[in-house]
């Protein structure tokens, strides 16, 4: 039996996904760049810092340090203004599913912990028993180091752990640290999936094979 199960945050527990691909519209409409938001999407788990670079790259935008900074704070103030992002329907019971089982649960994302306390209810960050943030990492998804410190900080093996992510990079960060992924097609296509061990549409559904998920 599996151990533990990690969870990206963006569009697997918190569905921030479109706000934040709406916050990066907008600070890039002010520079003159129209941004589709599969360009967004189909980047999901890469740090906040490096899309942005890889933006400006894609649009030929040359941007000093400074404004680089500048620009990342400015989406950040934007997606706060305009996020209604809330817990994905299904969150909380596979939680207490998990709980039930005695099985042990992690949050893995890129975002900072002042954010994630910001945006998450203190009640529904207690039921992880670990939390690797953006600034816990040097280096951030595809690299398997978020999901590998998770399973240090659960003093579990990543063979014993389980990661759900919906996105690309996430689930190729995961297979890195030796862990099977689950893929959840909230923002990414079952497709665009392909690479992950089991493809749901939803917590829900998750939470109806989680036998199947957490069996060797």
């Amino acid at each position: 039996m599996k151990e533990a199960v990690l969870f990206d945050l963006d569009g697997v527990l918190l569905n921030s996904m479109p706000y934040h691909v709406e916050a990066w519209r907008r600070v890039f409409a002010r520079r003159g760049v129209s941004l589709r938001p599969e360009e967004v999407y189909s980047r999901e788990g890469t740090r906040t810092s490096e899309l942005a670079r890889q933006l400006l790259q894609d649009h030929g935008l040359e941007l000093s340090e400074e404004e680089i900074l500048r620009l990342i704070d400015e989406k950040s103030k934007t997606y706060n203004e305009i996020s209604r992002a809330e817990i994905m329907p299904g969150a909380v019971e596979l939680l207490e599913e998990l709980k039930r089982r005695r099985i042990l649960t992690a949050i893995v994302t890129s975002t900072f912990r002042e954010n994630l306390e910001r945006i998450l209810p203190r009640e529904f960050l207690r039921q992880f028993e670990a939390i690797v943030a953006g600034e816990d990492v040097s280096i951030g998804k595809p690299h398997p180091r978020p999901y590998l410190l998770a399973a240090e900080r659960l003093e579990k093996l990543p063979q014993r752990c389980v990661a759900v992510e919906n996105a690309a990079l996430g689930v190729q960060s995961a297979h890195a640290a030796g862990m099977r992924c689950v893929g959840i097609t909230s923002t990414q296509t079952p497709e665009q999936l392909r690479e992950a061990d089991w493809i749901f549409p939803d917590l829900w559904q998750l939470t109806e094979h989680v036998n199947l998920v957490l069996q060797d």
